[in-house]
């Protein structure tokens, strides 16, 4: 019966570790994304533009 129970208790912290390193590794979804020598916005940025000097095109 014990073992029942370690084994369910480090299936759970295995899910909830996988669940957060998910949540951390996705990315910024609302941010700024230089494409091709302009500022793209990637969902809703809170933040300003970034200036264009920093986003040079690609060759």
């Amino acid at each position: 019966m014990k073992n029942k129970i370690i084994i369910i208790l480090i299936v759970i912290v295995i899910i909830l570790l996988a669940g957060t390193a998910l949540i951390l590794l996705r990315g910024d979804e609302d941010t700024w994304l230089c494409n091709n020598g302009q500022w793209v916005k990637h969902g809703n940025p809170s933040a300003p533009m970034p200036p264009a000097s920093r986003c040079l095109p690609q060759d």
